[in-house]
């Protein structure tokens, strides 16, 4: 459970914070699945903008876009630790990388969504762009989805 003011900010890139988006991702979107988040290629983070929920200084939450080459940006990563869940705070990172998208000139944003945060990223205006497809780095059925921004 929160004991502080959940903080939304953005995260540097080889920080401390930076380390506890790996444990974040690991123990929230690969660990449950026998992976490991070190199987990820993640050299692109260097360009990429990450947002983070923070609980005083423990990282919570986390969402990350890559900018495309085109008008779009992709969201990836998004994960929130279980007991802080169901709290806003997804939405409020969301839309924070959202409005980054924006200031930077991007007129969509795309993503893969898990089967079950499908709904969530309905909430929040996004569209299915494809079929329920599983991908090879985790045996869990994801979606392209995308939103125009305006």
């Amino acid at each position: 459970m929160p004991e502080n003011k959940i903080i939304i900010r953005p995260i540097k890139y080889g920080s401390y914070d930076y380390s506890q988006t790996l444990y974040l991702r690991h123990e929230v979107l690969r660990r449950p699945w026998g992976r490991s988040i070190a199987e990820d290629d993640l050299d692109h983070e260097t360009k990429d903008l990450l947002i983070g929920a923070f609980d005083g200084t423990k990282l919570v939450g986390l969402g990350t876009l890559v900018w495309l080459d085109d008008d779009t940006a992709q969201a990836r990563y998004m994960a929130i630790f279980d007991g802080y869940r169901a709290q806003g705070i997804g939405s409020k990172i969301l839309c924070e990388l959202e409005k980054a998208a924006q200031a930077a000139g991007k007129n969509k944003i795309i993503l893969n969504a898990r089967e079950k945060a499908i709904p969530f990223y309905q909430k929040h205006g996004y569209k299915l762009t494809g079929e329920l497809k599983e991908p090879p780095f985790i045996p869990i059925p994801h979606a392209m989805m995308e939103k125009e921004l305006t």
